[in-house]
């Protein structure tokens, strides 16, 4: 009986050197650990264990990497205090991955610099680290004190969970197409169907997904409950990583007889431009059954949909047509590397003229740090979460889509399907 990308990964990280299968509780040696913004949080815990200087060590310098995101630059007086706190420990620590003065959101800083490679696993102190998993690496978030455990020690325990694997199949459209996807496997079986198990991302459509795409799939399966969200090793993969990393790394495949828990097949050319109503992730219809709700926001950003792709489709559109009267539409880069390349192809100059407002890029247009709503104000955007009061107003509603429904919404005013805005779909 083979074993599925988890099982493989997490067989070659375990402690005691023997296979694990789904069900196992294991420990496994961490590759890399990431820590944003909450790091002084593992400080202190480390000081109420006893530690009265905070962190002794860090068990391996060249595997911790500390990115001060989220409220960078500084949103406040205590963040700015905080942020003083946590260059003091870097620099009594010896850390030397610390990027601090320069604003983008871990997750696509990690991959930016090459800090994550096929078949490593790697974990984090912030949800959404199951985007390396794009990379073909296995990454998790996990609790502050399981991660002040991996920096003294380089290790944390698992139970080996078990894999769905969701096959996508059809053809790649000229527009960004995962967050449809995502959505519409959260409309069709809930935000937790797949709860704490490894989703397994494969099907004739893969191929045809470029890296943009591919960390929204991974990055959003957190959405679905995963623990881990896997893709397969090819040549994309390998491009992407072509001059971020002259380190060796071993891409993981499942055997042909690995076993999985459940089995799902999407046909992406059957599938409908979709939106997720307030206040749920799950709580998806297609765009046309939301046609004609008025917005007072559009937004595209954050780890999951602020990356090139995603800002090429807005300004693609918006070429010759202008954001709707009496709509903010906010854009944040997911990185200060991704702001470059948008700059470098033109897109911003394309983006400003059209009357969209450019945000520094960050976790605060995913967050209530930038665009707030106010009371009876509804927002469509291309982030991550639209639980009540994410925004700021526990009054206010917020949809969300894909970025190309986002901007076609951007300048309808209302949200529209995007085929009768853009005659290039």
């Amino acid at each position: 009986m083979g074993l599925t990308m988890v099982e493989k990964i997490m067989s070659r990280r375990n402690v005691a050197a023997t296979k694990v299968r789904a069900g196992d509780f294991m420990t496994a040696r961490i590759d890399g650990a990431m820590c944003h913004y909450q790091f002084m949080e593992i400080h202190r815990m480390a000081v109420e264990a006893g530690f009265a200087e905070g962190l002794p060590r860090i068990w391996d310098p060249e595997r911790f990497f500390l990115l001060v995101d989220h409220h960078q630059p500084a949103l406040s007086q205590s963040y700015a205090d905080e942020n003083v706190k946590i260059r003091a420990e870097v620099k009594r620590l010896g850390v030397r991955h610390f990027h601090d003065a320069e604003p983008g959101i871990a997750h696509q800083m990690m991959t930016d610099y090459g800090y994550v490679r096929p078949g490593e696993l790697v974990v984090g102190n912030d949800s959404h680290t199951t985007a390396y998993g794009a990379l073909n690496a296995l990454s998790s978030g996990i609790t502050r004190g399981d991660m002040l455990h991996v920096l003294l020690f380089g290790e944390v325990w698992f139970q080996v969970p078990p894999t769905i694997r969701i096959r996508l199949e059809g053809k790649r459209r000229n527009h960004p197409i995962a967050k449809d996807i995502v959505l519409w496997l959260a409309g069709l079986y809930g935000d937790d169907f797949a709860q704490s198990a490894s989703l397994e991302f494969t099907g004739s459509l893969i191929p045809t997904l470029g890296m943009d795409e591919r960390f929204c799939l991974a990055t959003q399966s957190l959405e679905l409950g995963a623990k881990f969200a896997l893709l397969p090793f090819d040549e994309t993969t390998a491009a992407f990583l072509e001059g971020r990393t002259d380190q060796p790394y071993e891409p993981v495949a499942a055997d042909p007889d690995a076993v999985y828990e459940r089995e799902i097949t999407v046909d992406v050319d059957q599938m409908p431009f979709v939106v997720a109503r307030p206040h749920r992730f799950d709580n998806v219809c297609p765009i046309g059954e939301a046609a004609g709700i008025r917005i007072d926001q559009a937004q595209i950003g954050s780890c999951a949909n602020g990356r090139f792709d995603d800002i090429e489709i807005a300004a693609r559109m918006l070429r010759g047509r202008k954001v709707a009267k009496g709509v903010r539409f906010l854009i944040s880069p997911a990185s200060q590397q991704v702001y470059l390349q948008c700059a470098k192809a033109g897109l911003i100059e394309d983006l400003l003229e059209a009357g969209v407002q450019i945000v520094t890029p960050g976790c605060g247009i995913c967050q209530p740090k930038v665009g707030y709503l106010a009371d009876g104000e509804r927002c469509i955007t291309a982030t991550t979460r639209n639980f009540r009061g994410r925004k700021g107003s526990l009054e206010a509603e917020i949809y969300l889509a894909g970025p190309l429904s986002v901007a076609a919404a951007a300048v309808a005013g209302e949200i529209i399907d995007p085929r009768e805005v853009f005659d290039e779909l």
